[in-house]
């Protein structure tokens, strides 16, 4: 039974640092989802590339996190008796601690839920801002096509028409 506790410890100190961890990287997170935000509204395509790259590193690092979780809850998992690893709950690792490691634990992972959640919404508005942003351009564009569709210079250097008789003046 002790060398069992003494997994279980060694599991729950590592998913707390983990946890910490992937809490560090999530609020970065939300930091450059307020700067791709700012680059969204200000028509920034170079800033925003810059926060698609560092949220692209980030991320890479979360996934290595994940890694690192997963051999936790294994250890963890093995020390309480329970064979299936997906179906462990962060409940199930605090209830299976000592009070004040397994209420730290918890408490950990209730924060990274919440700003799980706050990025997702942050995640969700860039989102609609670029949709918007795109459905703006497009919308020009096709304005600008329909300006423009009619010649304004003919091959032999006359104007066309435009729509509604407009067309553009020679020495403009």
């Amino acid at each position: 039974m002790n060398a069992h506790r003494g997994e279980l410890l060694t599991g729950a100190d590592a998913l707390g640092v983990v946890l910490a961890s992937q809490r560090v990287i999530v609020d970065a997170m939300l930091a450059l989802a307020q700067r791709q935000q700012d680059a969204i509204v200000s028509g920034d395509v170079e800033a925003l590339t810059n926060v698609v790259d560092e949220q692209q590193q980030m991320m890479d690092h979360l996934n290595s996190l994940e890694t690192e979780r997963m051999t936790a809850l294994v250890a963890i998992a093995t020390a309480i008796g329970i064979d299936d690893v997906s179906a462990l709950t962060l409940t199930q690792v605090a209830s299976a601690l000592p009070e004040p490691l397994g209420e730290s634990l918890s408490a950990q992972g209730q924060a990274l839920r919440v700003q799980a959640e706050a990025l997702r919404q942050a995640q969700d508005l860039n989102e609609r801002l670029l949709e918007g942003s795109r459905a703006l351009v497009d919308r020009w564009l096709h304005y600008l096509r329909t300006v423009l569709s009619g010649s304004l210079y003919t091959a032999s250097g006359g104007t066309g028409g435009m729509p509604g008789g407009r067309s553009l003046d020679r020495s403009a």
